[in-house]
């Protein structure tokens, strides 16, 4: 399966950044995520609430406030991307995930589009949500000085 975003915020990049830097700190913007386990050699164990297997990621490139590039092994299979622009005070955050599982072979998208695909969205759409709320709180702060 493959989930492409865009998204645009009122926030400095490097907040935005920050969450995305390393698996463990998905969990911070993330409410789908148990403790992460460092797993050496730059692989984290990243648990998803109500699936039984983690997601074994790494961070495969990484440009401070431009992009993080990431590989998924083990049970799930893929990788992702999100890039940061700034354009007219904004910025922009856009990418993609691609995530399989290993096991299914060829009723793998079967699987993802019917059970696995909403709730991946879900966790998305949740952090998208969290980031805009932190943008809001920020404006009204700005509006009260």
């Amino acid at each position: 399966m493959r989930i492409e975003f865009k998204e645009e915020f009122s926030l400095p990049v490097q907040v935005i950044f920050d969450y995305f830097k390393t698996p463990n700190d998905w969990s911070r913007l993330y409410g789908a995520f148990g403790a992460v386990i460092d797993k050496g050699d730059g692989w984290y164990a990243v648990p998803l609430k109500r699936f039984p297997f983690p997601l074994m990621a790494k961070i495969t490139a990484l440009k401070t406030n431009r992009l993080v590039h990431w590989q998924f092994k083990g049970f799930w299979r893929g990788e992702g991307e999100v890039r940061f622009n700034q354009s007219n005070g904004k910025v922009i955050v856009e990418g993609y995930e691609e995530i399989s599982i290993l096991c299914l072979f060829m009723f793998s998208p079967i699987v993802e589009k019917l059970f696995i695909q909403r709730r991946f969205e879900k966790v998305w759409r949740y952090g998208w949500r969290k980031l805009h709320q932190q943008e809001g709180m920020v404006q009204s702060l700005h509006h009260m000085e």
